[in-house]
This record gives structure tokens, C-alpha cells and sequence, in this order.
């Protein structure tokens, strides 16, 4: 051992792998990911489904499924929902924002705190968005942050990811939504 530079912290723990056994783990995985592709990181989505105007990464972790005329997805503990679904322009998207209030509120017994709305303009990744967003609160779930991200996709169409974000434990969701909302594409 050169006596010159000392070994790091890692280095003492892990052992150096032989290039036998980097080989071995190499095959391993790639069998395991090709037999079990639901182990695989992310499911791209397009949206609409008939006419995409955009694509989406989404963790197979949060189990995307079409629901209505968008995709549903949810973390594996419940603490984040999402819906994307595209819409054609504002006056659908002003409908959209309001039929989903009505859902949470009149279905799911959420109260929703007016005096809480802010509304944003960012980017991030190159693309614009908007977001309006409340806190909230349901019996089952506790308190959430609920809104409506929007950002335009192609030919006056525009994205709209409608969440709720259990404020407990939200911070275990919050990287895998920005890494969701940073994947979003346009289809040319």
C-alpha cells in the first residue's frame, strides 16, 4: 500500500471489485431488466392518446394508467396524485380547474382554503409554466398542497397536471414530481 496517500472512508468498507465479478453483475442486471421490465425506471407516456402533443417520464413505481381522457399516477405511499391530461385551450382548461374542485370537494370531502391561493409563473428545463395552487385538507389524508400546473405543448394545446401533495412526508415525492414535470416533451 502506498503509505502517501491515504485510503478514503469507502475505500476501507467496500472491496475492489475483480473485473470477474463487475462481469457477473453486469449480465445480472441486464437479465434482470430484461426479464422484469417493470423494474425498469420510467414509463414514457403520451398524451392525448390518440394525437400525442406531448410525452411524459413517469415512475412505473407510480403505476400510470389512463383514466378518462389523461393519465393517473400515484407514489407507492400515497402521498402524491397526479392526472396530466392536454386540453385544447383556456376556456377548457378554466373547466377543467373547476370540475376538479368540484370532485375534491363534493367526492372526497376536501376543504379547500381560498385565502391560501397563489398563483406562478416559472421555468424549468427550457419550459414555461403557470401554477395555481391551494392548501387543503381531508379527513383520510390530512393536510395537502392541490393545484394545477400548465404549460403549452404545440398548436395551442396545453398541458395540464392536476396534484395533491400530502404535506406529510411530501419530501420523499418532491424530487421523482420535479424529475416527472422536468421529462415533459412536446411531439413535433
Amino acid at each position: 500500500m502506498d503509505k502517501s496517500r491515504r485510503p478514503r472512508c469507502h475505500e476501507l468498507l467496500v472491496p475492489k471489485p475483480s473485473p470477474a465479478t463487475m462481469k457477473h453483475t453486469l449480465i445480472a442486471a441486464t437479465l434482470v431488466l430484461t426479464l422484469f421490465p417493470v423494474l425498469a425506471p420510467a414509463d414514457t407516456v403520451k398524451l392525448p392518446e390518440d394525437k400525442p402533443a406531448t410525452m411524459v417520464s413517469i415512475p412505473d413505481s407510480w403505476d400510470p394508467e389512463k383514466s378518462g381522457d389523461g393519465i393517473l399516477a400515484e407514489s407507492h405511499d400515497n402521498v402524491a396524485t397526479i392526472y396530466l391530461e392536454v386540453v385544447a385551450d383556456e376556456k377548457q382548461m378554466d373547466s377543467v380547474i373547476e370540475e376538479s374542485l368540484k370532485w375534491l370537494t363534493e367526492d372526497h370531502e376536501v376543504k379547500v382554503d381560498a385565502a391560501t391561493k397563489e398563483t406562478k409563473d416559472f421555468e424549468d428545463s427550457g419550459r414555461k409554466w403557470s401554477r395555481i395552487s391551494w392548501s387543503g385538507e381531508s379527513k383520510e389524508w390530512g393536510p395537502a398542497a392541490i393545484g394545477f400546473l400548465f404549460t403549452e405543448v404545440g398548436d395551442g394545446k396545453v398541458l395540464t397536471i392536476t396534484y395533491w401533495i400530502s404535506k406529510k412526508d411530501s419530501e420523499k415525492s418532491l424530487e421523482t414530481l420535479g424529475k416527472i414535470f422536468s421529462s415533459v416533451k412536446s411531439v413535433p
